[in-house]
C-alpha cells in the first residue's frame, strides 16, 4: 500500500525551521486530502547539529513512513544521512554537491530581500518545493495550513517561490552567490551564536560593500 507514495526531505540545521516547513507543508497536504506521515531527526542538544524531516504522501495508505530515497530534497545545510540519495535537490547557495540533478537558490538571503526577515525564505523554500514536488493547492488550503502570523507575508513568500522558474532563477543567482549567505549563517551557529544573531551577522557579511 502507499507504492505510489511521494516523499520530501527537508535538511537543515537548528534555527532554520526545519520543523516549521515541514509542519506547514505536512497540513496542507492533509487539508488537500492526501495520506501524510512526517518523521523528525535532530540533535537538540549542540547548537547547530542536525534538524531533518522526512516526509511522505499519497492518495493511498502509507505502509512504510520510512525515506531513503527522496524525490525532492530542500537543502538549507548540509547535515542530512550520507545514505540518503534524491531525484532531486533544491539548495541554499554553495550546498548542492556534484553529481546530483540540483538547483540553488539564496532562500534565507531572499527572505531578507523581498520580505523583509529569514524567516520567510522558508516560505520562499517551500513554494519552491512544492512547485517542484507537483503540488497544486489553492490559497484557501494555504490559509488552513499555515502559522497564525504572518499569513499574508507567508503567502506572498510562498507564492513568490512557487512561481520562480529557470529564468528567475538564473537571474537571482549571479546576485547572491558570492555573499554564501548560507554558509555564513550555518558557521556563526556553529561559532556559538544563537540563530536569530547569526542571522544578523551572516547579513552584514553578506552585504555589498560599496
Amino acid at each position: 500500500m502507499g507504492v505510489n507514495a511521494k516523499s520530501v526531505v527537508i535538511d537543515g540545521i537548528g534555527g532554520q525551521g526545519v520543523r516549521v516547513i515541514g509542519n506547514t507543508m505536512a497540513t496542507l497536504l492533509g487539508v488537500m486530502g492526501f495520506e501524510v506521515t512526517l518523521l523528525y531527526d535532530y540533535d537538540s542538544s549542540v547548537r547547530g547539529g542536525m534538524s531533518e524531516a522526512f516526509l511522505k504522501y499519497s492518495r493511498e495508505p502509507i505502509s512504510n513512513p520510512v525515506v531513503e530515497v527522496a524525490d525532492v530534497t530542500l537543502r538549507l545545510a548540509d547535515r542530512g544521512p550520507a545514505h540518503l540519495s534524491s531525484a532531486y535537490v533544491v539548495a541554499d547557495i554553495g550546498l548542492a554537491k556534484p553529481g546530483e540533478r540540483a538547483e540553488e537558490i539564496p532562500f534565507l538571503q531572499l527572505g531578507v530581500d523581498k520580505f523583509g526577515r529569514d524567516l520567510f525564505g522558508n516560505m520562499i523554500a517551500l513554494g519552491r518545493m512544492l512547485r517542484l514536488a507537483g503540488v497544486e493547492f489553492t490559497d484557501d488550503d494555504l490559509q488552513a495550513a499555515l502559522p497564525k502570523k504572518y499569513v499574508e507575508e507567508n503567502l506572498a513568500a510562498i507564492h513568490y517561490g512557487y512561481e520562480l522558474d529557470e529564468s528567475a532563477i538564473k537571474q537571482i543567482v549571479p546576485e547572491h552567490a558570492a555573499s554564501n549567505f548560507a554558509g555564513q549563517y550555518a558557521a556563526q551557529v556553529l561559532a556559538g551564536m544563537s540563530p536569530s544573531e547569526a542571522i544578523e551577522r551572516a547579513s552584514a557579511i553578506a552585504a555589498p560593500t560599496s
